[in-house]
């Protein structure tokens, strides 16, 4: 598969608080992957490094195999971005803010925003500033769907939505990578959403992904492990996440079991139980 992002050596700190550390990620092309992080994990932090809004303080980074502080206007024209917070001009019309963001691509769907206005129902006459949050980030979501990019880069796309608009917006970005030369890359911290159309899943915490695995991978290997020792004795767990001791042995979180090491621990008359774990116990257990 081509990488379409590739971060190495990431360090990035705020006022002497450092928020990511060496942080080395890689993103393929035709990925749809979900960046989980607690709130002020990162997440933003990580996506505007990627993009050249927010400086870094060392690594590299490179999009479409260019340095991104110095991405061609090419490339730049494959990328769509939608923050977090508004930054769009507030006075003018939705229509005439179409109009003009237009000017700025060689490729640009009329077809795509017709249809996202009117299934919508986003008022073309009213201006930014006159409407509410959710249809705010419907705007930015049209506005970054219209040029057709080839890197969609969402920052808690549906925080602002409904559950009927994170339903169509969910919807939408399926139809899109249908295409597998999309790549999208949207922080969240709605689980469901990004099990329904994410096919990877990024953790981020302390400043590093601490997990980067096919979701469906993720759901079907990642396990709680309770280790029970009928005397004091250090046992190595493999494939070992997160862990710690108990009073009887030791807890942990495996990223796939190790039959071998399974079957010597019933050798040895220690006791295993195992847990399956969904998403959202997964995203607490690792970043507890």
């Amino acid at each position: 598969m081509t990488c379409i992002v590739n971060v190495k050596g990431l360090t990035k700190s705020y006022k002497n608080q450092s928020v990511l550390k060496e942080l080395n990620w890689q993103v393929e092309q035709g990925d749809v992957v979900g960046l989980l992080g607690k709130n002020g994990a990162g997440k933003s932090t990580l996506l505007k490094s990627i993009l050249n809004i927010s400086d870094i303080d060392s690594g590299a980074i490179s999009i479409f195999g260019e340095p991104s502080n110095q991405l061609s206007s090419i490339s730049k024209a494959r990328i769509a971005y939608v923050p977090q917070e508004n930054d769009e001009i507030s006075w003018l019309s939705v229509k005439d803010l179409i109009n003009f963001r237009k000017q700025f691509y060689s490729t640009w769907s009329d077809e795509k925003v017709t249809e996202l206005v009117s299934s919508w129902e986003i008022d073309l006459a009213k201006k930014v500033a006159e409407l509410s949050p959710g249809q705010v980030q419907r705007v930015l979501i049209i506005l970054a769907l219209a040029p057709m990019p080839e890197l969609l880069v969402f920052d808690e796309p549906a925080a602002s939505l409904d559950p009927a608009g994170r339903r169509d917006f969910l919807k939408e970005i399926l139809n899109l990578v249908s295409d597998e030369n999309i790549t999208v890359i949207f922080s969240t911290h709605i689980t469901s959403d990004l099990e329904r159309i994410a096919n990877k899943v990024a953790i981020l915490d302390k400043g590093q992904i601490c997990y980067y695995n096919d979701l469906d991978v993720t759901k079907e290997s990642v396990v709680q492990l309770t280790v029970h020792c009928k005397k004091e004795q250090d046992i190595t767990i493999p494939y070992l996440l997160r862990g710690k001791h108990h009073s009887q042995g030791q807890y942990g979180v495996v990223s796939q079991l190790d039959q071998t090491w399974l079957t010597e621990m019933k050798e040895k008359n220690v006791e295993v139980t195992i847990n399956p774990m969904g998403l959202e116990d997964i995203f607490l257990e690792l970043t507890a």
